[in-house]
C-alpha cells in the first residue's frame, strides 16, 4: 500500500470521495475504482477500528432473512458469502452451527426442514469458483442423541432434536479490512486516514467536496469531488447534517465477548431470556458470544461499555448456554459498535435493509450515503453505491470484477514455502513457530516481513521470549499498511490484541520500536501505550 499522503488529497479534483474508512467505505472504494474512476477515501480514525471490528466474525449466509421471508436478502446473503470466499480464500474457513430444535410452530424439524430445503435450492451455487475447502454443506437436521452431545447445556424440556448447517468464520477480520484497502490502492485509489471531514466544499447548492482535517497534525486541506459518497458508518447521520441533509438516522449499540474460556469447534445458537438469538462461535481457541443490543438509540460517541451492560450481558448468555459458566473474569474483550437501526413493533431493533441515499432531492445535490448493515453483504452494498456513483458521473455501470478477484494478501499459496525461499536468499534461518504465525497472519505478505527481518537483528528476534511476533512486523504495519498509532499495529495489524490485551511487556515492546520508526519522543510513546490499554477498559458510570 502506498504511504500516507495528506497533501495530495488537494492536488487534484476526484471523482468520487469516499468519507469512512470502514468496509462499507472500503468496499465502496475498491468498486469505484475498478471502474476506473479516481478515488479518495478519508477516515477519522484508521482502517475498520470502529463498528467494522467489532463483530461475531461470521460470514452468514441469510438463514435468517429467509426465516423472516425477506428472501431478496437471504438471496444476497448466500451470494456475498460465496464473494468473500472467492475474494479472500486464506481468511475465511466453513464454520458449523447448532441449535436445538422443539415442539413449536417456528422451531420444529418439520418447519425447519421446509426452511432447509428452500435454503439447498436458492443456495444451489454457494460452492461455484470456490476453493474445495471452502465448499459448505447442506444444512441438515441431527438427533436428540446427538444434538445433547453437541450442544452441551442445550435446554433439554421439549428438545426434538437440532438443526445443523454452516457459514464461514472470517478468521482475520482485520487482515480482511487491510486486503479491501490494499486492494482499493492497487486500483489507484488514494486513502487517507488519520483525516477528518469537516465540512462540505459548496459550489452553490452542490456539494464539491470536503475540508478534511489532519487528526495527528491539524493541517487542513481542501479534498475537492464530482460526487462525495458518506460512508461514516455511526457518524453518518452527523455528515449528512454537514451536507444539509435533515435526516434521522437511529443507531443502537451492539456488542459481543470475547472470553477466556476454550470452546469447541462447532458454534452455537440459542434465544436470551430476552428473546434475542445469541451464537456462541469459537474464534482461536476462544468462546466470542454475542450480539446484544441497547434497549434505546444511542448517539455515535455512545461506545463506552458499562460494567452493568456487561454483567446483564453475561446473565444473558449464561441463560442461553448454562454449561459456558460465564463470569467477569472471563472477558478478555468487548466488542462494541454503534449501528443502525429502526423501531419496530417490539422497540428497538437491528436496521435490516441497507441504504444508498441519493441527496439530490434534499438540497444536497453531488452528496449520496451509505448506510451499511452486515459484513457479510457489505461488498455488495459498495458495489451498488460505486455503480450509483458512475452512473451519477456518466462512467461505466458494468459489473466488476470484485466479486471474484482475489484481493491482495488474502489468497491460498504455499506460503511456508514462500517465507522458507525469502528466508534462505536473505541469509536467515528462521525458528518454525515464527514461520507458521507469519504465515498464518500475512499470507504471501510474509515474504515482505521476512526481508524486514534481515535489515536488523532486533527486528528478527520475537518481541518477547515465548511467543513469536517480531519486531518486523511492527516495520511491516507502519511502512506497507498505513499504521501511524501502536493501537493500529497492536490490535488491527497484527491481531496481537483482537482478543485481549496482549501484556504490557509486548506492548512496551512495540512501542520501542514504533517509536524509533516514528520518531515518537517518551511522552508520546507513553501516550500510545496508555491508548492501547484505554481500548480494553470497561468503564463504571460512577466514575465517569
Amino acid at each position: 500500500m502506498r504511504a500516507r499522503d495528506f497533501e495530495a488529497l488537494g492536488a487534484a479534483t476526484f471523482d468520487v470521495l469516499v468519507i469512512g474508512g470502514g468496509i462499507h467505505g472500503l468496499a465502496t472504494a475498491l468498486d469505484a475504482a475498478a471502474r476506473g474512476l479516481s478515488v479518495a477515501l478519508v477516515e477519522a480514525g484508521d482502517f475498520a477500528a470502529q463498528t467494522s471490528f467489532n463483530h461475531q466474525r461470521t460470514a452468514h449466509g441469510g438463514l435468517r432473512s429467509l426465516q423472516s421471508g425477506r428472501l431478496g436478502l437471504a438471496r444476497e446473503s448466500i451470494r456475498e458469502r460465496r464473494a468473500l470466499a472467492r475474494i479472500a480464500p486464506r481468511l475465511l474457513r466453513p464454520l458449523p452451527f447448532i441449535i436445538g430444535t422443539y415442539r413449536s410452530l417456528v422451531k420444529s424439524r418439520l418447519a425447519l426442514r421446509a426452511g432447509f430445503r428452500f435454503d439447498l435450492w436458492l443456495g444451489r451455487h454457494r460452492n461455484d469458483g470456490i476453493e474445495p475447502e471452502l465448499h459448505l454443506p447442506a444444512a441438515r437436521l441431527t438427533s436428540r442423541a446427538a444434538t445433547l452431545k453437541l450442544f452441551p447445556g442445550v435446554r433439554q424440556q421439549g428438545l426434538t432434536g437440532g438443526a445443523n448447517w454452516y457459514d464461514y468464520q472470517i478468521v482475520h477480520t482485520n487482515r480482511l479490512a487491510i486486503a479491501f484497502a490494499e486492494g482499493a490502492d492497487a486500483r489507484g485509489a488514494r486513502l487517507v486516514t488519520y483525516a477528518e471531514a469537516i465540512a462540505p466544499l459548496k459550489d452553490g447548492q452542490r456539494i464539491t467536496g470536503m475540508r478534511i482535517r489532519d487528526t495527528l497534525t491539524g493541517a487542513e486541506v481542501e479534498a475537492r469531488a464530482r460526487l462525495t459518497i458518506n460512508a461514516a458508518g455511526a457518524y453518518a447521520g452527523v455528515v449528512m447534517k454537514s451536507l444539509g441533509v435533515t435526516r434521522d438516522v437511529p443507531m443502537v449499540k451492539a456488542m459481543n465477548l470475547v472470553t477466556s474460556k476454550p470452546a469447541s469447534d462447532i458454534a452455537l445458537a440459542a434465544p436470551s431470556p430476552r428473546g434475542q438469538m445469541l451464537t456462541l462461535v469459537p474464534w482461536h481457541g476462544r468462546a466470542l458470544i454475542g450480539t446484544a443490543q441497547s434497549g434505546s438509540f444511542k448517539d455515535p460517541a455512545d461506545i463506552a461499555v458499562t460494567s452493568a451492560e456487561v454483567a446483564a450481558f453475561i446473565a444473558d448468555a449464561n441463560a442461553a448456554f448454562p454449561a459456558l459458566r460465564l463470569s467477569p473474569s472471563d472477558i478478555t474483550l468487548v466488542h462494541r459498535g454503534i449501528v443502525p437501526a429502526q423501531r419496530g413493533r417490539g422497540g428497538v431493533e437491528f436496521l435490516s435493509t441497507p441504504q444508498i441515499l441519493d441527496h439530490s432531492g434534499e438540497g444536497a445535490p453531488g452528496a449520496m450515503s451509505v448506510v451499511g448493515i452486515k459484513y457479510t453483504t457489505a461488498r455488495a452494498v459498495g458495489a451498488r453505491a460505486a455503480a450509483a456513483a458512475a452512473k451519477a458521473l456518466g462512467g461505466s455501470t458494468r459489473r466488476t470484477d470484485t466479486d471474484t478477484a482475489i484481493l491482495p494478501g488474502a489468497g491460498i499459496a504455499d506460503h511456508e514455502a514462500l517465507a522458507i525461499e525469502t528466508a534462505r536468499a536473505v541469509h536467515l534461518e528462521l525458528a518454525p513457530p515464527i514461520i507458521k504465525h507469519v504465515i498464518g497472519v500475512y499470507g504471501d505478505r510474509c515474504a515482505a516481513i521476512v526481508r524486514l527481518m534481515a535489515e536488523r537483528s532486533e527486528w528478527r528476534m520475537p518481541l518477547v521470549p515465548g511467543r513469536p511476533m517480531v519486531g518486523a512486523e511492527v516495520i511491516h504495519a507502519i511502512r506497507n499498511e498505513m499504521a501511524m498509532t501502536l493501537a493500529d499495529v497492536a490490535i488491527r495489524r497484527s491481531e496481537l490484541g483482537a482478543t485481549g490485551h496482549p501484556g504490557a511487556e509486548v506492548v512496551s515492546a512495540m512501542a520501542a520500536i514504533a517509536a524509533e520508526e516514528l520518531g515518537w519522543d517518551a511522552g508520546r510513546r507513553n501516550r500510545e501505550i496508555a491508548a492501547v490499554d484505554a481500548f480494553y477498559e470497561i468503564s463504571d458510570p460512577a466514575t465517569r
